[in-house]
């Protein structure tokens, strides 16, 4: 796996790119002024010379310019799908690095024959999310002092990540892109609550993990992502202090940066502690009105079946073994956003899952009732449900918890979370 270190001061571009242009497309309604807003900073953290931002049109046919920053205006330009090096890079979804254009075959030319703009060394990089490819991103002649130099290879891996999380960007915009009404946000969030359901539902198939999430309402609070990078599984559940569009802005963010993080090779801890900064700044600008997140992170071996993980402000965590015997772990730190991270110890907890499962859950769970009942479930309630699913695959115990919520046997006022996490001899019995 290659580590990439990543910088408190380029962690916090990344974040505030990602929540800038969320909040910016709700203000307006218009991605391409959100974009707008994003672009300087960008040309900025690489020093180019130009920067130009190219959507693929609908039938995947054509990239066209929608912004350009720099000394000539290309936009409105439009670029065949597969010419030239943003065709390439659009359809290999790879980077692409000319330290030399005029040397370079790829390079289309006629973008320069049009313009007058000499082109001397060029990063183009792919805009995806998952499977979709949105666009491309270009930056040309890279400035040092004034002088025209060349982009090299640590260039071209910063601009990823930077299209990287543009990427994410493009996907969370679906969280509130029909919330926009009467200056602020549209009534009718039904698109939000299916594109919020969409980030839980599309998670990878990984049998020794599954989770679900149950909104209480139209948008949950609650959250969890996980994601497998060799033979670990990162994952992370949480919730998120408020409710409605700021809440469902800070999922955004958290699976955002927990995702980014886990792919550039971060350690849970690494990323507990900056998803801590993060909040903690955003509290102190917003003096305090930010909340805060209860979180459980980690990362689960599965060639050695440990699982490393902290636990901040999240509640116990249930352990169970292949004789249904279970015992509980406490939450050893405070929820994110509450406490500066020099001052907190960010030592992982570990666990040898080999014949044993670990129960994850947010309060919603605890405080669900039986139907007909006004009796909360509490940790003994959750316990017994545990013991119930025990002996069954990670995938058919949340399928039975999705069951009771669905046949209303079990109700809740607030949002409910489960992560299942299995060890292999309980998948091979």
């Amino acid at each position: 796996m290659i580590s990439v270190k990543t910088s408190n001061s380029n962690i916090e571009l990344l974040s505030d790119l990602v929540i800038g242009i969320i909040q910016r497309y709700a203000q307006n309604g218009d991605i391409i002024l959100a974009l707008n807003w994003a672009l300087p900073l960008i040309v900025k953290s690489i020093e180019a010379q130009a920067i130009s931002l190219f959507l693929v049109n609908s039938d995947q046919t054509k990239l066209n310019c929608e912004i350009c920053l720099g000394p000539v205006d290309i936009k409105g330009i439009s670029i065949p799908s597969n010419s030239g090096l943003i065709g390439k890079s659009f359809t290999t979804r790879t980077g692409q690095l000319i330290r030399d254009a005029k040397k370079d075959t790829n390079h289309y030319s006629a973008v320069d024959l049009e313009t007058g703009f000499e082109t001397h060394s060029i990063l183009t990089v792919p805009i995806i999310s998952g499977a979709h490819c949105y666009g491309c991103l270009q930056a040309i002649n890279r400035m040092d002092n004034g002088h025209v130099t060349q982009f090299d290879e640590s260039h071209l891996e910063s601009f990823e990540r930077l299209a990287l999380v543009l990427g994410m960007a493009f996907e969370n915009l679906s969280l509130t892109e029909q919330m926009i009404k009467d200056a602020l946000i549209k009534r009718d969030v039904t698109a939000a609550e299916e594109a919020q359901k969409n980030l839980f539902i599309s998670l990878e198939d990984i049998e020794a993990i599954r989770g679900l999430v149950i909104p209480a309402r139209n948008l949950s609070g609650d959250f969890l992502d996980y994601i497998k990078i060799g033979n670990s599984v990162f994952f992370c559940e949480g919730d998120v202090s408020g409710k409605g569009i700021p809440a469902a802005l800070t999922v955004a963010r958290c699976l955002a940066l927990f995702r980014y993080m886990a792919n550039q090779g971060q350690s849970p801890a690494t990323i507990a502690e900056s998803l801590n900064h993060e909040m903690y700044q955003m509290s102190e600008r917003s003096q305090g009105s930010n909340g805060f997140v209860t979180l459980l992170i980690g990362r689960f071996d599965l060639i050695t079946m440990d699982v490393e993980y902290l636990n901040c402000g999240h509640g116990d965590i249930v352990v169970c073994d292949q004789d249904l015997m279970v015992s509980t772990q406490r939450s050893s730190l405070p929820p994110i956003g509450i406490v500066p991270s020099n001052e907190l110890n960010w030592d992982c907890e570990h666990i040898d899952l080999g014949d044993k499962k670990v129960f994850i859950f947010t309060d919603g769970l605890l405080e669900a009732k039986i139907k007909d009942t006004n009796t909360e479930l509490g940790l003994s309630g959750v316990v017994s449900l545990i013991k119930h699913i025990g002996k069954l695959p990670p995938k058919e115990g949340v399928a039975k918890i999705q069951s009771l919520f669905s046949s209303h046997r079990l109700e809740t006022s607030d949002d409910a979370t489960m992560l299942i996490l299995s060890g292999d001899r309980l998948l091979a019995t």
